[in-house]
């Protein structure tokens, strides 16, 4: 909630700024790019949740998730592309893990709001929604049997 409620103050900043600037204040833009992001933030909490089971320092979880994030933010988009070039151990192999992580950047659409586009159509943020809650709910699962198994003595 913490991380959500300074996500909040961050898009009130940058309503101001950008509406002081352009003279418009798309609200509908503003509350879309929020709560995607809001979405966006529960699927990495439960990966940093469940990586926080699995690896026993808090600095190793840190930066191992900061890793995937990062890397699903910025490579995840071109894996496919990668995988359609390469032989085919290879190949497989990149358009399995692909089609199995979730895709994060899907929900930043900072850059519409920034370059005056409309409205992302409400089903599309609808479905979004739903993706997000269903790897938000598989990553929650897996930390609560991951937390099943350790003993806690």
């Amino acid at each position: 909630f913490a991380c959500g409620l300074a996500l909040v103050v961050f898009y009130l900043l940058l309503a101001v700024i950008s509406g002081a600037k352009e003279h418009s204040w798309p609200l509908l833009n503003y509350f879309q790019a929020a709560w995607l992001q809001w979405m966006m933030l529960g699927i990495v909490i439960a990966i940093a949740l469940a990586g926080s089971i699995v690896f026993a320092a808090p600095s190793s979880n840190s930066t191992i998730c900061f890793i995937v994030v990062a890397g699903i933010m910025f490579l995840g988009r071109h894996l496919h592309l990668v995988a359609v070039q390469q032989g085919e151990p290879v190949s497989s192999i990149l358009s399995t893990i692909y089609f199995l992580m979730p895709h994060l950047e899907w929900f930043d659409v900072r850059d519409l709001i920034i370059h005056g586009r409309s409205l992302v159509a409400w089903p599309a943020v609808a479905l979004a929604s739903l993706y997000a809650a269903a790897y938000t709910g598989l990553f929650l699962f897996a930390a609560w049997i991951l937390f099943r198994r350790k003993p806690l003595n």
